[in-house]
C-alpha cells in the first residue's frame, strides 16, 4: 500500500521504518528541516518503561496545589480563556481516581515495556549510533520511607508487566553511581529504586540513523514540506494536500504531536490533547570524573540526568502555560540549578545550551493508536514526556492494525474511538 506518514519525530520516524519493513511504499512528510527537530529534539533521553505510569493520580492535586506556591516548582499552570485548555484539564481531574490510574498505567506500562522490546530488536538488526547507555535508571529518593511508598503504588504494575525494580539504600545508590557519594554523604540521597532493564539514549540522533535506515529501505522524506488537508472521497481517505502538491494515498498515519490536534479538527474531531511545556539543558562534561555514568531520576524535585556521550542532558518541569514555547529564563535556569545542585562538579555550566519543547498529553497518559473514524487514516500521537519510551512498539503495534494483523499487545486501551 501507498502510505503518507505525516510527521518525522521519534514518533513518525518509527512508525515509517516499521511500515516499510513490512513492504509498504512509505513518505513521510514534515514541515521541519530533518528529522526530530520538534518535541523529540532535546528530550530527557530515558527509556523507561519502570516510569510510565500517568500524571493522573489520586495524590496529583494535592501536589500541584503545593507546587504553584513556589516559582522552581516542577509544576505551573497558568489559566487561560481557553476551552481546550479547560476541557482538558477536567479530564485530567476525572483521571485522577486510584480505579483510573490502576487501568491508564497497566495499559502505558504494557506498551513501554513492548517498546523496548522492539528497541532491542531494532538495535540487533541496525548499527545505530544515539549515544546509548544500558544501566537502568535510578530514582532517588531523600528519606527511605518515600522509596518504599513509591515501591508499594507502582510495585505490583511492574510486576505484572515484566519491569523489574530493586530498592537500594544509601551505600548502594553511591556504589551503583560514584557520583552520588557527595549527595548521599549530606543525607540529600537517602535511597533508591533501580529499574536495571531501563536505558538511555539520545533520541535526536536515533531518528537521525533510523530515518537514514529507512530511507535506505525505500522510504521517501519530504522535510520542509507543511501539510494543509487530508484529502477523502465518500469518508475514505485519498492522500495528503502539502503546500507544494497533493500526495496520494492509501493510508494516512498522523504523527504530529501536538500539531495533530489542529489538522484533525479540520476534519471534525477533537483530539484530547494539551501542550504541557519542559525544559532541558545539555551540559559539557568538561573531561570531569564527577558526572554520573548512570541515568537519575529525583523523584523529589521531579527531574531526570542522562548522560549523553561528553554531555550530560538535564530535564524537567511540567508547565500548563498554553502554546507559549519561548524559553522562560527562569525556568530554564532553574533545571541547571537541579542539575548543579545534586552533581555540583558534574559539567561545564558557562557552555550549557538549553532548550524547551510542548508535550503532546492527554488527560490519562495513554497515547492515541489506531483507526479514525475516516477510512484509512490512523493516529499515532499524544504520547507526552513519554514518546522517546513507546515509540518502537508504539510504531510496532500501528502496523500490526493497518495490516490487519493481530498485535501481540491488546489494540483497545489506545483506540482513538474509546476516548
Amino acid at each position: 500500500m501507498r502510505i503518507v506518514v505525516l510527521g518525522a519525530g521519534i514518533i513518525g520516524v518509527t512508525t515509517a521504518h516499521a511500515l516499510a519493513g513490512r513492504g509498504h511504499q512509505v513518505t513521510v512528510v514534515d514541515a521541519e528541516a530533518g528529522p526530530a527537530n520538534g518535541t523529540s529534539f532535546a528530550n530527557g533521553a530515558q527509556i523507561s518503561p519502570s516510569e510510565a505510569v500517568p500524571w493522573a493520580s489520586p495524590g496529583s492535586l494535592r501536589l500541584a496545589l503545593r507546587w504553584m506556591a513556589s516559582a522552581n516548582a516542577p509544576f505551573r499552570l497558568n489559566l487561560r480563556a481557553d476551552p481546550q485548555q479547560w476541557a482538558w484539564l477536567v479530564r485530567f481531574v476525572r483521571n485522577c481516581t486510584d480505579g483510573r490510574w490502576q487501568a491508564n498505567a497497566s495499559a502505558m506500562v504494557r506498551l513501554a515495556e513492548h517498546s523496548r522490546h522492539c528497541l532491542l530488536a531494532l538495535n540487533a538488526s541496525h548499527d545505530l549510533n544515539y549515544h546509548r547507555e544500558q544501566r537502568g535508571i535510578l530514582r532517588v529518593y531523600d528519606r527511605p520511607e518515600k522509596a518504599q511508598a513509591e515501591l508499594a503504588h507502582i510495585g505490583h504494575v511492574m510486576k505484572d508487566h515484566g519491569v523489574p525494580l530493586q530498592v537500594l539504600d544509601p551505600d548502594g545508590c553511591a556504589a551503583l553511581e560514584p557520583a552520588l557519594a557527595d549527595a548521599v554523604a549530606s543525607g540529600r540521597v537517602g535511597a533508591g529504586i533501580l529499574a536495571p532493564t531501563d536505558e538511555t539514549g539520545d533520541a535526536h540522533r536515533f531518528a537521525i540513523e533510523l530515518a537514514r535506515v529507512a530511507a535506505d529501505e525505500g522510504v521517501r522524506f519530504r522535510y520542509g514540506e507543511r501539510v494543509r488537508s487530508i484529502s477523502s472521497f465518500c469518508d475514505q481517505v485519498t492522500g495528503v494536500e502539502t503546500d507544494r502538491d497533493e500526495i496520494r494515498a492509501d493510508r494516512v498515519v498522523v504523527a504530529l504531536g501536538l500539531a495533530s490536534v489542529d489538522l484533525m479538527r479540520r476534519l471534525g474531531v477533537a483530539l484530547p490533547i494539551y501542550p504541557v511545556k519542559g525544559y532541558s539543558a545539555t551540559v559539557p562534561v568538561a573531561g570531569s570524573n564527577r558526572a554520573p555514568r548512570v541515568s537519575i531520576t529525583d523523584q523529589d524535585n521531579r527531574f531526570v540526568v542522562s548522560r549523553l556521550g561528553d554531555n550530560l542532558r538535564v530535564a524537567g518541569k511540567a508547565d500548563i502555560v498554553g502554546h507559549e514555547r519561548t524559553i522562560d529564563p527562569l525556568r530554564a535556569g532553574n533545571v541547571l540549578d537541579d542539575l548543579f545542585g545534586l552533581f555540583p562538579e558534574a559539567g561545564d555550566r558557562s557552555r550549557a545550551t538549553v532548550w524547551s519543547g510542548l508535550r503532546p498529553m492527554t488527560p490519562s497518559g495513554i497515547p492515541l493508536i489506531g483507526a479514525s473514524d475516516m477510512e484509512g487514516l490512523y493516529l499515532n500521537t499524544g504520547h507526552g514526556s513519554l514518546g522517546w519510551t513507546m515509540a518502537a512498539g508504539s510504531a510496532d503495534l500501528l502496523a500490526d492494525l493497518i495490516d490487519g494483523q493481530r498485535p501481540i499487545i491488546d489494540p483497545t486501551p489506545y483506540a482513538p474511538v474509546s476516548r
